[in-house]
Parts: C-alpha cells; structure tokens; sequence
C-alpha cells in the first residue's frame, strides 16, 4: 500500500491470521471453500486505520489485530455480494467467488464471512464494541438497499449519493478509525473517527473515478460497471451538473447504455466531459478533512502516517 506501512507488516500478518484462525472449519468441503478462495479481500484500508491510529494514540496490542480482523472479514463480506450484483468477473485479477463457485456459494459465503466477524467481536466481552460493530453493518446493508433503490435515477443529487457513500464505504472506516483509537481518549476516539469518515468518503469518490479511468490491470477488477448497472456516481452527477440544455439527451443516452460499445463511448464523454476530475477534486477536499482532524495526535511519526494515508487514497492507481 504504502513505503511507511512497511513497519505495520508484522501487525498486518497478525490481522491475517486472526482472519484464518476465525473462518477455519472441521468440516472438509467447507474448508476447500475457503481455500480456494485464498486471499480474497480488500486494501486492507480498515486494518491500516486501526492499526496506524493505535500505534499514534499508544501501542497495538492484539485487540487492534481482532479488531482489524473482524472489519476486513466484515468488508470482505460486502466485496463478495458486491461482485455477485454487479456480474463482476475480477477482484485483485482473480475470478470472483460467483465466477469461481456459483451464484448460491458466493451468497453464502459471504453470509459465512460476515458471521465470524461478529464471533471475533464476541470473543472480545465487549459489549459496546460489538454494538457498534452490529449498528455499522446495518448501515452498510442500508446503503447497499438505497444504492440499488436509485439506479437510474438521473435526478440523484449530490447530498443522496453523499447519504449513500457514507453507509456503503465510510461507516466501516469511520468505526475502524473509532476503534482503533479504543484505549485512548474521548478527544482521540472523536477524531480518529471523523478522520476515518472523511478518508472513507475520499476513498469512495476516487473509487468511483478509477471505474472510468483506470487500468484494469491495476484496479485489479471489472470496471465500468457502474454505467451497465445505471449507478449515478459522482463523476456522472457533475457532468451532468454542467451539461445545461444538453442534459436531456445525456440522461436519455445513459439511461439507454447496453452494449459495450456504448459503455465504452459513454465511459469516454464523461472522462473527456471533465466529470472524473471534478470528482477527484471532491475527493481532495475529503483528504484535507481527514487531515485537520490529526492535530488531536501531536506531531509525530505516527500521525505523518496518518497523514500520508489519506493522501494516497486519492493519488492511488489501483
């Protein structure tokens, strides 16, 4: 991810394995499942924030490493069902559990991931952390529910697909920023929070950019799907935003998107329209947020990785 998160290695593999000590099963076909599957998750983002806010509040000590754990299991789960809606066929270059197993299996999968999150929680006795752990899934499911409710809606604005962004991505990172400041103080929990928010928002809008404009190769998935699903992302909102009495015949030719060649030509005019970088100078402004809630932190080495996090977030290629 990062040069300066190559000291957190230890610490992540620490996260990987709490991951596989929770999926692991007696039962034999079960187990291949998960084995096949090998090392299907995310960034590793909510880790890195659990990690790099307890490292800057105190030490990391394997609460952290559980905690990591149980939010990348949790965001793992979302990549699983978000594959299966969306007909993606490649996730970090490797076939999605849909593509791989079927239908029916990715479902459960996921299912399967998302209980043992909360088994890591509860190993815990925590009772206020595995509250807001169950709190922030159902958001997630919400934005999930409310992504789909507006598809194809060209009269999304930008406060709702806000409201949407928030629940599907930057809840999760807003808990992880939360929880990793746990055993510091009420100042630090607040804005370990609002710094996981606001990169989870960043995080969110230049994902949504890189479905136009990246490399396949690199993102490491399908893209352009959000123009096959109708989905109006924040790049597509501020072209549309700017495209004053030609706004009709755009809505009318996005909401008509079939074929790939369509995609491809629409992926083109909003690249070329100017609404990709509108958005990432959004996502900018979401970084500088992140940052001025760090001072709570000190100067020091550790809060320069805060800082350095939230920067890449939106100069990532991948």
């Amino acid at each position: 991810m990062l040069d300066s998160l190559q000291g957190l290695q230890p610490h992540f593999a620490e996260v990987q394995r709490h991951m596989q000590v929770a999926l692991a099963t007696d039962e034999p076909r079960v187990a291949q499942l998960i084995a096949d599957l090998g090392s299907f998750h995310g960034k590793m983002l909510r880790p890195a924030l659990v990690l790099l806010v307890a490292e800057a509040v105190g030490n990391i000590s394997t609460i952290h490493h559980r905690l990591g754990a149980a939010l990348e299991l949790i965001h793992t789960a979302t990549l699983i069902h978000d594959d299966l809606i969306d007909d993606a066929n490649t996730r970090r270059g490797q076939p999605t559990a849909h593509v791989r197993f079927d239908n029916t299996t990715a479902v459960l999968l996921g299912d399967y991931f998302y209980t043992h999150a909360f088994n890591l929680i509860a190993d815990l006795n925590n009772s206020s952390v595995m509250k807001k752990l169950t709190t922030t899934t159902n958001i997630i499911c919400q934005g999930e529910l409310h992504q789909q409710c507006v598809a194809r809606d060209v009269a999304l604005t930008e406060a709702e697909y806000n409201r949407i962004i928030f629940a599907k991505t930057a809840v999760l990172t807003e808990l992880a920023g939360e929880l990793g400041a746990v055993e510091g103080s009420i100042d630090q929990q607040r804005a370990a929070a609002a710094y996981g928010r606001a990169a989870g928002m960043a995080f969110q809008v230049a994902d949504d950019c890189l479905d136009f404009s990246g490399d396949p190769q690199k993102v490491g998935k399908t893209l352009s799907t959000d123009i096959e699903r109708g989905r109006l992302t924040l790049p597509i909102i501020r072209l549309l935003e700017n495209a004053g009495d030609k706004r009709p015949a755009l809505e009318k030719r996005l909401l008509s998107v079939s074929t790939p060649e369509e995609v491809a030509a629409v992926r083109n005019l909003i690249i070329d329209g100017g609404g990709v970088s509108a958005a990432l100078d959004t996502a900018r402004e979401y970084v500088k947020d992140a940052q001025r809630q760090l001072g709570v932190f000190g100067q020091s080495p550790q809060r320069q990785r805060l800082w350095d996090l939230a920067e890449f977030i939106v100069a990532r290629d991948f």
